[in-house]
């Protein structure tokens, strides 16, 4: 792990610390609206909240796995495919604005013997996808329940949507650029030749020069085949709009788990997109303490007892973002079945 991860994972652990501390501190005093939360808590629920977050996962290696060539298709193990959201899940969980999920799937897709122009190309596509389907889910989100949002949520959570709403948008803009103009992309290497080329000497620079122009030209024309695909891409937008679906209904049951049956499972799913939205906008790794606040804000109204909303908060990170944490840390460690083979060829 490099120092910078090291860093991260420290800044989660001191983060989690403190969140930790104000929840249970918010538990002081409560132990008798906490003991009536646990004595109508069903487990049933929690399981069925746990499995929506695995097929989530599935769905994303599945939409992965549409945006690939016919080649990579069958020469990907199933193994592979399923490292790319667990490493997602650890790049995103360990840097500030989530920005090491695509590099951290990137590593995923090379390990599986995919070559890094191709692999990056698909990665970019599949992010793109993302962000277009989850900005789709927000408006629809938004305008079914602003009204709920208005009148009931704290109204510093408000202020943050439209910043939400423009760093998705420039996100989306910017991937367009990188992967459609590659005379950007050919403009931004030369610069930074002619930048470094006063502090090294020989051919080097010239060298390196002429390589990255090769994977720039072979990326950007597997961004065409990407793009050029209709079926491919509309295969991984069901995909990824499935595997979001299946991730903002995880508080649903969560809630449902301590007795609260009357719930209106459309408005909970609002607040979720609401909170994925602006949790973007934390620099903090993983958004922690911002998206656990963001919770408190959204879900008070439906959660009544402070204690059970507590144990909803706890548990839906633990669900959400944690597990996922740990099973990166898994796929980063243990070797695909293409690195196994390649090791006893």
């Amino acid at each position: 792990m490099s120092r910078r991860n090291q860093l991260s994972a420290l800044v989660v652990l001191l983060t989690t610390g403190l969140v930790i501390y104000y929840l249970v501190n918010e538990l002081s005093g409560r132990g008798k609206q906490l003991e009536a939360a646990l004595k109508v808590l069903d487990w049933r629920f929690l399981l069925i909240a746990f499995s929506m977050m695995i097929l989530s996962l599935i769905l994303e290696a599945f939409a992965t796995h549409a945006l690939l060539s016919k080649q990579d298709r069958s020469d990907t193990s199933f193994g592979t495919l399923m490292r790319v959201p667990l490493m997602n899940q650890l790049g995103v969980g360990l840097t500030p604005f989530a920005t090491g999920g695509q590099p951290a799937q990137l590593y995923g897709l090379t390990r599986g013997n995919i070559p890094a122009s191709r692999a990056l190309s698909v990665i970019l596509m599949k992010f793109l996808v993302y962000q277009v389907v989850v900005v789709l889910f927000f408006i629809v989100g938004y305008f079914a329940a602003d009204h709920f949002i208005y009148e009931n949520v704290n109204p510093a959570f408000a202020t943050f949507i439209p910043f939400a709403i423009a760093i998705h948008a420039v996100v989306i803009i910017g991937i367009l650029l990188v992967m459609f103009w590659p005379t950007l992309s050919l403009k931004v290497v030369d610069m930074g030749a002619k930048l470094v080329s006063g502090f090294y000497k020989g051919d080097s620079i010239s060298t390196f020069k002429k390589r990255s122009e090769e994977k720039i030209r072979s990326f950007h024309e597997e961004s065409k085949r990407v793009i050029r695909s209709t079926r491919s891409l509309s295969i991984a937008t069901v995909y990824t709009g499935l595997q979001l679906i299946a991730l903002y209904v995880v508080p649903y049951f969560v809630i449902r788990a301590f007795g609260y049956s009357t719930v209106n499972p459309w408005l909970i799913i609002a607040m979720n997109i609401m909170i994925v939205m602006v949790i973007s906008l934390f620099p903090i790794p993983g958004g922690v303490g911002g998206a656990e606040i963001s919770f408190q804000l959204l879900f008070t109204p439906f959660v009544k007892n402070p204690a059970t909303l507590v144990l909803v908060i706890l548990i839906w990170r633990l669900i959400t973002y944690y597990f996922g944490l740990f099973a990166g840390i898994l796929a980063y460690v243990i070797p695909t079945k293409e690195q196994k083979e390649g090791h006893h060829a």
